[in-house]
């Protein structure tokens, strides 16, 4: 299920929130699907099927027809939510920090205030891998 990360494309903000409809759905699902679990204000039918066939172009969706469901498309993740979150991060992680999880880290201690409580959580988690 995994996309190769070379030629890593992040999705825009729309794609994503039409990604986390399909990870959230974890079935194939028709454009008519795929709506009906966009927030308010919905999108117009042919606005959510053209994402989804960009999705589908970029390699992040694959496309098939049912049996006994007439012409509808339907599409599903061709990678987890956990695969994309790791090539998400590892871009961030190798463009913005030198490819160093400590320096990613630090930065998000600092700038998240972490509470005693949540620091000691990542301390036993981390003891936990070691």
């Amino acid at each position: 299920m995994k996309k190769a990360k070379e030629g890593f494309t992040r999705l825009t903000k729309a794609e994503t929130e039409i990604m986390n409809i399909l990870w959230e759905l974890n079935e194939p699902a028709s454009v008519k699907q795929v709506m009906e679990h966009c927030p308010e204000p919905k999108p117009a039918y042919n606005t959510v099927g053209t994402f989804l066939s960009i999705l589908h172009k970029k390699g992040f969706v694959g496309q098939q027809r049912k049996e006994n469901e007439g012409k509808a498309m339907f599409y599903k993740p061709l990678l987890s939510k956990d695969e994309y979150t790791q090539q998400v991060m590892d871009d961030v992680k190798d463009n913005f920090f030198s490819g160093s999880a400590q320096m990613l880290v630090r930065f998000f201690c600092r700038k998240e205030k972490l509470s005693v409580d949540e620091v000691r959580e990542l301390l036993q988690l981390i003891e936990k891998e070691e």
